[in-house]
């Protein structure tokens, strides 16, 4: 395990790709063999070996827009897909859990999208990936026995952004949280009918997301209002790098939100239980192939909750590494495509 107060910025070529008009970025519908369907967005060349499956976190679906110029010179291919009961996903079936209907429904979309994958003789390496509760299922993803997902054999990191640990497996994890997120995700989830408090917590965000301008006033005000001066510069940085127009981020995520539950609210429903489950595997016992994988933490140090929580993964994780960023919970955000810029670099100029 290394800590990095800095991510350290490789020295990648910023030109214009010649693919640009690929990640415009597309949506599509998939239907999945239970009957339910699946809504993802993709982009990039479809036949590229360097992939990224990003999993977004609460108020949010998949969008695979306008990824890092970094990214694009290297010709990625990003998958992200909307969770179950989030955007035009399908909720889960009745009776299952959300890891296990995660992992179906991924497996679905990747023999949807590789067909003719076969491990032995794949070039492909996958970069698992998410934000806040998203990294819940890039780490299901992460851990997942190859016989449920084969096409685990190919992930060669893991990137979390914000990370949430797994509870069924961090017994002291209510120790980390703040005492709005106690409530809205931790112990008192599990004890009380009927799911109480989701419920609640629906009636206070439901009218904040009824249409694009009141999200983005809310996520204004939530996230950006309090901004440091710091982060707000690393922001502006971020947003000249990738060519992002003052507000274009701050709308596309109020966008985002709007979207997320437009048709049902049953993922948001099920955010604590999907935290509480078993999610198919236990850090410390991850085999050997597994193990060897490289796990890189990004958390903003004043983003208490997952600040707290990063410190077990970064502890029980055997290749990991931590960058830590001033800010709060979107402090990451500003880093991320450096950060994901050096993985590349270390992992894939090394083949």
């Amino acid at each position: 395990m290394s800590v990095i107060t800095d991510p350290i910025v490789s020295a990648a070529p910023n030109a214009p790709t010649d693919d640009s008009d690929l990640y415009a970025g597309r949506n599509e519908t998939l239907a999945l063999p239970d009957g339910r369907t699946l809504t993802y967005a993709h982009s990039g060349p479809p036949d590229s070996d360097l992939v990224v499956l990003w999993c977004h976190g609460l108020f949010c679906v998949g969008d695979a827009r306008k990824p890092s110029k970094l990214s694009q010179d290297r010709h990625v291919r990003y998958i992200a897909p909307d969770l179950p009961g989030w955007g035009g996903t399908s909720p889960m079936p009745a009776g299952s859990t959300f890891p296990e209907t995660f992992i179906s429904d991924l497996r679905a979309l990747f023999a949807h999208l590789y067909p003719t994958y076969d491990p032995a003789t794949s070039k492909m390496h996958i970069y698992a990936s998410g934000g806040s509760f998203g990294t819940c299922p890039a780490q299901i993803v992460f851990g997942a026995p190859y016989d449920k997902f084969p096409y685990g054999q190919s992930i060669v990191a893991v990137l979390l952004g914000a990370p949430l640990s797994p509870f069924h497996e961090d017994v002291h994890y209510s120790k980390s949280l703040t005492w709005r997120d106690w409530l809205g995700i931790g112990p008192p989830t599990q004890i009380l009918p009927f799911n109480m408090l989701a419920h609640l917590t629906k009636a206070v965000f439901k009218p904040k997301v009824k249409d694009v301008p009141t999200a983005e006033k809310f996520l204004r005000s939530m996230f950006f209002k309090d901004m440091s001066e710091e982060e707000k510069a690393r922001f502006a940085e971020w947003r000249a790098r990738n060519g992002v127009e003052e507000g274009e981020f701050e709308h596309n995520m109020a966008e985002g939100m709007v979207k997320s539950v437009a048709k049902s609210w049953a993922g948001f429903l099920g955010t604590a239980d999907a935290m509480h489950a078993d999610w198919g595997f236990r850090i410390k016992d991850l085999d050997e192939h597994h193990a060897k994988k490289k796990v890189v933490i990004i958390v903003g140090k004043g983003d208490t909750s997952m600040y707290n929580m990063s410190r077990y993964l970064v502890e029980h994780y055997k290749n990991a590494q931590v960058v830590e960023v001033e800010g709060g919970h979107l402090a990451g955000a500003w880093s991320l495509d450096r950060i994901m810029e050096d993985l590349f670099a270390e992992v894939e100029d090394g083949r």
